[in-house]
């Protein structure tokens, strides 16, 4: 059985004897009837067994497996209970849209039970992983090599080693090509590995799928548990050829949270560097901004997040190749999270005011009616820069009853994270944040830590302060893992877990109640729903109790 360790849409497992999955395995399994043909006729499916369950013996262990055997007919699988699941007609399934079904599996099965797919191409492992196998074989690597085809990453090229058997050298060739062949398993599955731990799986998905045009959909149709991803990555994540990923839509799922702190709007360009602020075209319109001395919304325009408050930019790192051209899908998704966003300031304020500080592409896109320009056809020249200031001071009047504060903006900014994050806003009006990122309170007149921000996400951490005040104010609508007894610091395992969140993702915060009562904090191992069909390993990582 295999215990989970890491996530990134697919997974990274430790055997019980520390390897790591995805891997190769050379397993001896049994039928005991005959095998239903992949194109039966589903009026004859009855006649045949769909699943061949038993027992085998891997690694000097006794564990059982189901061979699903349901040919095109995927709706007939019925899962038994097991610690392998064998998925056969994997050469045909792998070109067809029932290849879908992988998933659907894991969603079903214990997160320690596992998925072995036989017979696989190089090139088609980082998908296969991507959506829940965990076990593969070379066998089609031998195969190929008996037909004189050498692999590589992505293809196969074929050789005139069986054209020319008179060459006194040709026992070199044989094994050099057949060595070639297992090495690429080896350093696909290795590759596959480093980027389920470095949060780079999809990457390599795409650089193999999409010389396949049947892996290309079957990537394409594939809609991933985002729970199975972090929030924040903390890296920088590569956008190519498809602007729909799910560190994105997880971002634009939360973006509907956000409340904006100023009545007037002044979108931005984005930049290369990340976070926004510190490039040098953002401190020159921060400066103009401030220089202003009106208190502003700031949202970078951006593909492929589409919109971006201030208030969130240390949540996306990501690089994109820029054509100069937006493509249909970026102009909608841009146009889209601006009027859901305008919407928002519409029903809070109810007059405002737009003002586009953007490039002519930028300006060229924009579906909205009433804007004011100052960009001046270059955002940072000097001119265009002192319109921006000069702009904003006609529209002072605007917020002058609204109350705002520079220090108040920067405590908006705290609590919309919170709310980006956790879904509700738990921290107090009168919070306190030092220039290590530590934020603050008065309770009882005591100055306590209630969080911090991690410098490498942007996300908020939480402290035994901060988790309770959290359990207050959202219950079990926010992140808990209810346990049975007095938890300590370390790892919580099944046996101490009686329910969560299912909406919980890998490496969230949350906190950890018992009977309603507040314990303490930590970060999840895995998603909530993992969490309840698991049977063994760790499932939260227990930061901090009471007491």
């Amino acid at each position: 059985m295999l215990e989970p360790i890491a996530y990134d849409i697919g997974r990274l497992c430790k055997e019980k004897d520390k390897e790591l999955t995805p891997k190769l395995i050379n397993i001896e399994l049994n039928t005991d009837g005959v095998k239903m043909p992949f194109d039966t006729f589903r009026e004859l499916t009855p006649i045949f067994k769909k699943s061949f369950t038993g027992t085998t013996t891997y690694k000097g262990e006794e564990i059982t497996y189901q061979i699903l055997n349901f040919g095109k007919h995927v709706d007939l699988i019925k899962l038994e209970e097991a610690d392998l699941y064998v998925i056969a007609d994997g050469r045909r399934l792998i070109e067809r849209k029932e290849l879908q079904i992988i998933p659907k599996i894991r969603e079903k099965i214990s997160p320690n039970s596992s998925i072995y797919f036989p017979a696989v191409f190089p090139w088609e492992i980082p998908l296969l992983a991507y959506m829940g196998v965990d076990y593969f074989d070379n066998v089609m690597g031998r195969l190929a090599f008996s037909m004189g085809y050498k692999l590589t990453k992505n293809r196969m090229i074929k050789t005139d080693i069986n054209e020319d058997t008179n060459r006194k050298d040709i026992k070199e060739d044989v094994y050099a090509i057949y060595n070639n062949n297992m090495q690429i398993y080896n350093e696909i599955i290795e590759e596959v590995r480093v980027a389920i731990k470095n949060g780079f799986l999809r990457n390599v998905v795409e650089e193999t799928a999409i010389s396949h045009p049947y892996l290309w959909a079957n990537y394409i149709r594939y809609e991933p548990d985002i729970r199975n991803i972090p929030l924040s990555k903390g890296r920088k994540i590569i956008i190519t050829s498809n602007i729909n990923t799910p560190e994105v839509k997880k971002y634009l799922i939360r973006l509907d949270r956000y409340e904006p702190y100023s009545n007037v709007i002044v979108l931005l360009p984005c930049s290369s560097k990340k976070p926004y602020s510190l490039s040098q075209s953002h401190q020159k319109f921060i400066k103009a901004i401030r220089s202003s001395k009106v208190i502003v919304e700031e949202v970078v325009l951006t593909s492929p997040y589409g919109l971006v408050p201030r208030a969130l930019e240390n949540l996306v790192n990501y690089d994109i190749p820029v054509v100069g051209e937006w493509s249909f899908e970026e102009k909608e998704l841009i146009n889209n999270c601006l009027k859901n966003f305008l919407k928002k300031v519409e029903e809070k304020f109810n007059n405002y005011v737009i003002i586009a500080h953007l490039p002519e592409h930028y300006l060229d896109i924009l579906n909205l009616d009433d804007v004011v320009i100052t960009s001046k056809g270059n955002p940072l020249s000097e001119d265009a820069l002192k319109c921006l200031t000069e702009t904003l001071k006609n529209y002072k009047e605007m917020t002058k009853d609204l109350k705002l504060s520079r220090k108040g903006q920067r405590i908006h900014n705290i609590q919309q994270l919170a709310k980006f994050q956790f879904g509700v806003n738990f921290l107090p009006d009168e919070i306190f944040i030092n220039h290590k990122g530590q934020i603050f309170t008065e309770i009882k007149n005591k100055r306590q830590q209630i969080a911090s921000i991690n410098l490498k996400n942007g996300l908020l951490v939480l402290t035994l302060k901060g988790g309770e005040l959290l359990w207050n104010c959202g219950g079990r609508k926010i992140n808990y893992v209810e346990v049975s007894y007095q938890i300590k610091k370390g790892s919580l395992f099944p046996p101490g877990f009686v329910d969560c969140n299912e909406n919980i993702s890998y490496n969230d915060e949350l906190v950890l109640i018992k009977d309603d009562e507040f314990l303490g904090v930590g970060r999840a191992l895995m998603s909530g729903l993992e969490m309840k069909k698991a049977r063994h390993g760790a499932l939260v990582n227990i930061r901090n109790v009471i007491g």
